[in-house]
C-alpha cells in the first residue's frame, strides 16, 4: 500500500510496495501549467506509475481533434483561463486546480494490469475509482455500456458516455480517457469535486445547441470530498496487491 501523500504541492518520486527491492508503483505529484502537465512525457515505462496533476493554472483543454472555431478567446483571456490540447479525443474538460482532481495513470505493456481491449480497461480503472469512492461514501455506478455520444458531448466531455466513466443517478462524476503507445497506456482521469459550469460555458462561442447551458450543467455533478482523502483512497485501492 503507498504511504499517505500528506501535502501534495510540489513533484516528488515516493516508493510503493517492494517486491524483491522494486518498487510496484511510482507515485508522483506533478506541477506545472495544464498544457505542460498534458505535454509531459512518462521517462520510465518499467514501473506502473501514478501521477496526481497539480495544476498552476485555470485552463479550457480540448480534445484532440476538437475544432477551436468553438472558443472565444477574448473572452477566455479576459477571464485569464487559458486554452489547451490532449493527445486524446472527445469534449472539452475544464481544469481547475480547486474544482478537478486529475489523476493519470500509467500500465506498461505486458504488465499483469495490462489489458488488450480497451474497453475492458476502462472498466478496470473506473472499478478502481468506484471502490475508492464507494470507501468514502460514494454512491457511483460505472457505464459498461457502449460509447454514448453526441452534438453535446463533442463539445464538452462530460455530457459524454464512455465505459469506466462513473455517474451518480445520470450525472457524471468521473471522466476517463486512455492513450495507448507501443509503451503502454496513459489514463487520464478527471474527478469533478466541484461542478459550476457557469463559471466556464461563456468560454464557448455561439452554439447551435439549444439551451446548451441548463444541458452541460445537467450533465454532470461534483462529489463533496477533499482532494487528499480522494487521492489516500484512490492510491490505496490502485496498489493494493
Amino acid at each position: 500500500m503507498v504511504s499517505e501523500l500528506e501535502e501534495v504541492k510540489q513533484v516528488r518520486r515516493k516508493e510503493a510496495l517492494l517486491r524483491d527491492g522494486v518498487p510496484e508503483w511510482i507515485v508522483s505529484d506533478r506541477t506545472d501549467n495544464v498544457q505542460a502537465l498534458h505535454s509531459m512525457a512518462n521517462p520510465d515505462w518499467a514501473i506502473p506509475s501514478m501521477w496526481v496533476m497539480s495544476p498552476a493554472d485555470s485552463c479550457l483543454v480540448l480534445g484532440s481533434s476538437q475544432d477551436d472555431a468553438c472558443i472565444d478567446f477574448e473572452y477566455a483571456e479576459k477571464l485569464d483561463v487559458g486554452i489547451a490540447r490532449r493527445t486524446t479525443g472527445g469534449g472539452a474538460v475544464y481544469v481547475d486546480p480547486q474544482a478537478l482532481l486529475w489523476v493519470d495513470v500509467f500500465v506498461p505493456r505486458g504488465h499483469s494490469l495490462w489489458k488488450d481491449d480497451i474497453n475492458s480497461a476502462s472498466t478496470w480503472m473506473g472499478g478502481v475509482w468506484e471502490s475508492a469512492l464507494g470507501s468514502l461514501g460514494v454512491d457511483s455506478q460505472m457505464h459498461i455500456k457502449p460509447f454514448k455520444k453526441d452534438s453535446l458531448s463533442d463539445l464538452v466531455c462530460f455530457a459524454g458516455r464512455a465505459p469506466g466513466e462513473l455517474m451518480v443517478g445520470d450525472k457524471k462524476i468521473l471522466g476517463i480517457s486512455q492513450r495507448r503507445t507501443k509503451q503502454g497506456v496513459r489514463f487520464q482521469c478527471a474527478l469533478a469535486l466541484e461542478w459550476k459550469p457557469e463559471k466556464w460555458i461563456g468560454l464557448f462561442t455561439a452554439s447551435s445547441i439549444a439551451n446548451l447551458q441548463s444541458k452541460v450543467f445537467n450533465s454532470g455533478r461534483s462529489v463533496p470530498l477533499e482532494r487528499n482523502e480522494v487521492i489516500r483512497a484512490f492510491g490505496q485501492v490502485l496498489t493494493s496487491p
